[in-house]
């Protein structure tokens, strides 16, 4: 892993935090080798003899016999188990803040990011990355905290052995550090199909919410099968690089326990045999190459696993590290900005990355207290001029003004809480007609609630069950399209808008639902502007003015109600000092 991302690691986690996890995991390997160092006296003692090794030699000045050598064994055993119990809670502190932090994080980068990048990111991989690759980084950081009190732990039991039989001990380190030149070879495929099921798991939520959001047209096409088939696919390519990854860590654990089952028998023959060792210092022995055997294995097989579920926190970092780097300019205090006269473009241009410009010498306005339809073919760019006039983008060449006042970067922050935006598919959120309300003013009195539902014709609202309290559920599916339609409009209206944008917001509505949201646009005029996107319909016979879109190239069409004056000194004004794209 880089060092970027052990830096990143330990900025969530805090040094004080890993700092007290160092100790408590050194403690516990201390209290457990001291332990397993006392199992030497013991033996010695029910062997009847007072003798210790030479080593050792120096315990028998201070252990005044069995009774208290017991006592004090029993003493360490409690010691490390309330270690032990300290260290889970700490290390599960830990884990959560660092998973925690880089969840918030990627919803930050995300919610920070400039509207043109974000809206060219996969939004299956962004949910992935929040709650599969995120969880997966979860399990990668308790492994990390493993490694640690693992490591810790297998350095004392050496330290044990070392103090116990130092010959036998060191044979024991150099079985050890050849039994993890091996291993290597397992952790970089280990590395492999962690990156491998990253990638799975990435193409599962996106086939899986495809499948979710058409399920209309997978019943009406009669494509039950073919759809449960695909899933399934997608599910056994997950599977074959689980099991592969599977299949490399259970022949790695059934080698390395042969080859340690070996080790010890060796071990135990030659110091029989040979009388190598005094019996009351060969069980110990014993008892530290078992116990030394089994933690070095887990500390093997972590490391394994650690390689499996690091690249989630490449996936998440790269990712997160994508939005940071396209994010919008941070605002202190933006100044506010409101439309008094009217919304200008003065040769606006605007393309997509590396494609044609889809907008080339926009020129018009938009006047306050005005309706003004957009029609154009599929494709013309009629969001991305209302993405434009909403502050969401900024133009590639040209201006855009406000009342005559450049709308700059920062600018643009602060116009967008002038804005309203009803977009063709209704957005409600999960919870109740009022909670979704709130969103366009949080601190709008119950009487303006009800006059935002009334000015945007939603009056039904008062015949659901709780009324303003209705709990509309996910997606709000109880409700008709034109329903949710009208509770999205009086949010909208909520926020009292200079600008209020509806992109192709009644075009798939009965004819109902559109009278209604039609008269209750026609009653504002004269209060905000307000820019329709429709091919037709009643919204565009209601505007005072109408643009087509085709080509890039904006022109008025004709029959509409009345035209602002033109403002040719401004107009020539900016667009002579903008860059055009050729």
């Amino acid at each position: 892993m880089q060092t970027a991302a052990w830096s990143e690691l330990a900025r969530l986690a805090s040094w004080r935090r890993i700092t007290v996890l160092c100790v408590l995991s050194l403690a516990m390997a201390a209290s457990e080798g001291a332990g397993f160092m006392l199992l030497v006296p013991l033996a010695a003692y029910l062997a009847g003899s007072a003798a210790l090794p030479g080593q050792l030699a120096w315990l028998a000045e201070w252990l005044t016999g069995l009774g208290f050598t017991l006592a004090l064994f029993v003493a360490l055993v409690a010691l490390r188990a309330a270690l032990d119990y300290a260290y889970r809670i700490r290390s599960l502190d830990l884990t959560v803040r660092i998973v925690d932090g880089l969840r918030l994080r990627a919803v930050e980068g995300l919610l920070n990011a400039e509207w043109s990048a974000l809206s060219k990111m996969h939004q299956a991989e962004n949910r992935a990355l929040l709650i599969t690759t995120i969880d997966r980084v979860s399990y990668a950081v308790t492994l990390l905290t493993g490694l640690l009190r693992l490591s810790l732990l297998c350095a004392a039991l050496l330290l044990a052995a070392l103090a116990i039989a130092p010959a036998v001990a060191a044979i024991m380190i150099a079985v050890a550090g050849l039994l993890a030149l091996l291993y290597g070879v397992v952790r970089r495929r280990a590395r492999h199909w962690g990156a491998e099921t990253g990638r799975h798991y990435t193409a599962l939520h996106a086939s899986l919410e495809e499948m979710l959001g058409a399920l209309r047209i997978v019943k009406s096409y009669g494509r039950e099968r073919r759809s449960r088939d695909e899933t399934a696919a997608v599910f056994g390519r997950l599977r074959d690089a689980e099991r592969r990854y599977l299949e490399h860590t259970a022949l790695a654990r059934a080698a390395f326990q042969i080859a340690m089952a070996a080790a010890l028998a060796a071990l135990v023959f030659a110091a029989s045999e040979y009388r190598l060792l005094a019996m009351s210092a060969l069980l110990p022995l014993v008892a530290v190459a078992a116990r030394s055997a089994s933690q070095f294995g887990a500390l093997l097989e972590h490391w394994q696993q650690w390689n499996h579920a690091a690249p989630a926190l490449d996936q998440a970092r790269a990712v997160i590290a994508e939005a940071e780097a396209n994010a919008e300019p941070r605002m202190s205090a933006p100044a506010p900005i409101r439309l008094a006269q009217r919304l200008t473009f003065c040769g606006v241009h605007y393309g997509h990355r590396g494609g044609t410009p889809v907008l080339a010498g926009i020129d018009c306005s938009i006047g306050h207290g005005e309706i003004v339809a957009l029609s154009g073919p599929s494709g013309a760019g009629k969001s991305t001029f209302a993405d434009l006039a909403a502050g969401l983008l900024a133009p590639d060449a040209g201006t855009i003004l406000i009342d005559g006042k450049l709308l700059g970067s920062e600018e643009r922050q602060a116009w967008r809480r002038r804005v309203a935006y009803v977009q063709q598919e209704p957005v409600l959120f999960s919870g109740t007609v009022r909670g979704n309300l709130l969103w366009g003013s949080a601190d709008a009195e119950e009487s303006e609630l009800v006059a935002a539902l009334d000015r945007a014709n939603a009056t039904f609202v008062f015949d659901l069950p709780n009324g303003l309290d209705c709990d509309l559920g996910e997606a709000s599916r109880h409700l008709s399209g034109g329903e949710r339609q009208r509770i999205a409009l009086a949010r909208a209206l909520l926020r009292t808008p200079d600008l209020l944008i509806l992109d192709e917001a009644t075009s798939a509505l009965d004819d109902d639902s559109e009278i209604a949201i039609a008269s209750a646009i026609g009653a504002l005029r004269g209060d905000c502007a307000v820019l329709v996107i429709s091919h037709r319909g009643r919204l565009s016979a209601a505007a005072d003015r109408k643009f087509e879109l085709a080509g890039g190239r904006l022109r008025q069409s004709t029959g509409h109600r009345h035209s602002l004056p033109p403002e040719p000194a401004l107009t020539q004004q900016f667009s002579a000092n903008s860059p055009l794209l050729p």
